[in-house]
């Protein structure tokens, strides 16, 4: 199965507009799989190569329900945490602070109250390597609520970064150990965190590295005048040395496509059972997928489902779809009853985050021309 030619048209178009240097998608129904991969790891000012389908991309959110979700799905369906557990419970650093009384339910879904975000990247600059990231969890697990715990849903980084230590005090090892030994290698992915220090002491600071796409220029984290180049463009998670609940991750369309085929084999309604490499449990996944924190919200435990005009899963999108963005120009969308799922990696943000128009237009343009090459099914099952 070819990409849909109007969605090659479309995803070449934009690279060329300038939607970043480069863009790859991932396309499935049917385990018929198919990917394409456009433009260059950098602008030509900084000689940026031709990429392909093993192509590193700063995964940027996508983090979130590649790693802190899978993982968390793990634990809980081995009954070490559940939804309705407080934070404090379980991570001893939570206790007597904002964050602690969160239930994890409520971090999962962005309903707990807390800020969408907030410059921890900043507030810690003069502090040393070894200091900052107890001085970033500190001070998120201290950020008091914004809003009334379970009230509304409000998108927030704090939410899963806070989840990403309870992980790693769960598992008693760092969070890109654990991606590595419970989802990469099972899943034979070159996807990966890039620690800073590590990076730096195998460079001597040089930041170009073969096969990954550059991002923003961004003196705050990086050389003036280059771009970020394998070193993380999410700046709190920058201060946490690059491996983070929220963000960090880099891998591949080919990477993201492989994990997205175990979430869809774990959430389709079908006679086969699901035995998938993850072993990822059906009921919990499906459950988490339709199950919303609260009232008037897209947001469920983990994933978003499309908005009602306007979703950057296009009109046409199937009414059980879910999925999720990433900052850097990343998304990935499910469609369970048709067996199908689309992923886009770009790298918008390069050189500059200031142009977000190229990709709030290509986001629905190109799901749309994939939702179109679906069988049809009654009007009803479709948003219009």
């Amino acid at each position: 199965m070819a990409i849909p030619a109007q969605a090659d048209a479309l995803l070449r178009a934009a690279v060329h507009a300038g939607v970043g240097s480069a863009a790859a998608l991932a396309w499935q129904h049917a385990d018929a799989r198919s990917l394409v991969a456009v433009g260059h790891t950098a602008l030509p000012e900084w000689c940026g190569q031709p990429i392909d389908a093993d192509s590193q991309f700063d995964l940027a959110s996508l983090t979130k329900p590649i790693v802190t979700l899978t993982l968390l799905v793990a634990q809980v369906a081995a009954g070490r945490v559940h939804l309705a557990d407080r934070l404090d419970l379980h991570l001893p650093t939570a206790r007597d602070t904002p964050r602690g009384s969160a239930t994890i339910g409520q971090l999962v879904s962005h309903t707990s109250g807390a800020p969408a975000w907030f410059d921890f990247f900043a507030a810690t600059r003069d502090l040393g390597p070894d200091a900052r990231p107890q001085a970033v969890q500190r001070a998120v697990l201290m950020t008091p609520p914004a809003h009334p715990p379970g009230s509304c849903a409000v998108y927030s980084d704090l939410g899963y970064m806070a989840l990403g230590w309870l992980l790693e005090h769960l598992a008693g090892q760092p969070l890109d150990v654990q991606f590595q030994q419970k989802i990469a290698g099972p899943l034979g992915l070159h996807a990966g965190f890039r620690r800073i220090s590590q990076h730096a002491a195998e460079n001597g600071g040089d930041e170009v590295r073969a096969g990954i796409v550059a991002t923003e220029v961004w003196p705050p984290n990086g050389a003036p005048g280059r771009p970020l180049w394998g070193v993380v463009h999410d700046d709190n998670c920058a201060a946490l040395d690059g491996v983070a609940g929220h963000a960090g991750l880099f891998g591949s369309i080919a990477d993201v496509a492989i994990w997205a085929n175990e979430w869809l084999g774990a959430v389709r309604d079908t006679e086969t059972p699901y035995h998938g490499r993850l072993d990822l449990p059906s009921g919990i996944c499906r459950q988490w997928v339709a199950t919303p924190g609260c009232t008037a919200t897209t947001w469920r435990h983990g994933w978003d489902t499309p908005s009602r005009p306007g979703s950057s899963a296009g009109e046409g999108v199937p009414v059980d779809a879910f999925g999720h963005l990433g900052f850097t120009g990343t998304s990935v969308w499910f469609a369970p009853s048709d067996n199908a799922f689309a992923v886009l990696l770009t790298n918008r943000v390069h050189p500059t985050r200031d142009h977000v128009a190229g990709i709030r237009a290509l986001r629905p343009q190109l799901h749309d021309a994939l939702w179109r090459t679906l069988p049809m099914r009654p009007t009803a099952l479709r948003m219009r």
